[in-house]
């Protein structure tokens, strides 16, 4: 273990390296305790983008373990086509750490589709869930053309900036290629959660409270299906971040850390 419980000597993220069968995956894992996994937004990149401060307070009560997807960040391999293979790839991350499990998963906005299906398909993995922000399950409002559409002029316009070059042209292009496949990540979430459902463990679901330029269709299916997603478990239970957007691990990672004491304290009763 480096210094600083993971964080280096200078203060920099100290990754690792694990071979999970054909590629590697970059991973770190800083802290003691109890094992909880966090599962990061759109473009994959998990090692350092949840916040100094958060990971730190993490760290202070679990073994705490980020890392990039298969094609992204640091990561070998090639970025998954589907949410349930980027699920597959999340498992056999865990196995190959040699990581104390059953563990709590900790899905954030995209991560929360890869979490939930990661959850249903192996359910012997997990202790306990909590999704920040998740992205919705299902169809959102709107046409099915339309929406794809949008998906996918958003995810050409990324590319586009990413020709330009510049620091994060490869964050860019990585977060292109999940929003081009999107519906079908969304679709498939649903699905699942529909014919198989999430283990019977604790649940925290952490919405953000501030959406101000969101339309109202998509704002009440956003809120009807994170509290479907908590209703899955009879521990489940929707949490609002008050006074956070989207980027809930930064403007109010406390609401974070409160729902992961309570899965954790849930876990050992």
């Amino acid at each position: 273990m480096a210094d600083d419980e993971g964080f280096g000597s200078n203060g920099a993220p100290t990754p690792i390296t694990v071979d999970v069968g054909g590629h590697a995956l970059c991973a770190r894992i800083v802290g003691e305790g109890p094992t909880v996994v966090l599962e990061s937004g759109g473009s994959g990149q998990g090692v350092g983008t949840w916040g100094r401060d958060l990971e730190r307070r993490l760290a202070e009560r679990a073994t705490v373990v980020t890392y990039d997807r298969a094609g992204v960040g640091r990561s070998g391999g090639t970025q998954a086509a589907t949410v349930t293979e980027a699920a597959d790839g999340l498992h056999r991350l865990v196995h190959a750490l040699g990581l104390e499990l059953p563990a709590v998963f900790l899905g954030w906005s995209y991560g929360g589709l890869v979490t939930q299906v990661h959850a249903a398909r192996h359910p012997e993995d997990v202790s306990g869930l909590v999704f920040v922000d998740p992205t919705a399950a299902g169809a959102p409002p709107g046409s099915d053309p339309v929406r794809r559409l949008s998906f996918g002029a958003v995810s050409r316009l990324l590319r586009l900036r990413a020709a330009f070059g510049g620091r994060n042209a490869q964050e860019l292009r990585e977060l292109a290629t999940t929003l081009a496949g999107m519906p079908q990540a969304m679709e498939e979430t649903a699905r699942v959660r529909r014919e198989v459902g999430l283990p019977p463990v604790p649940v925290r679901v952490v919405t953000a409270g501030r959406r101000p330029r969101m339309p109202r269709a998509h704002l009440e299916h956003l809120t009807a299906d994170h509290r479907a997603l908590a209703e899955q478990s009879p521990q489940g239970r929707v949490a609002v971040a008050e006074r956070a957007g989207h980027q809930i691990p930064y403007e109010q990672p406390e609401a974070i850390l409160r729902a992961l004491d309570e899965v954790l304290e849930a876990t050992r009763t």
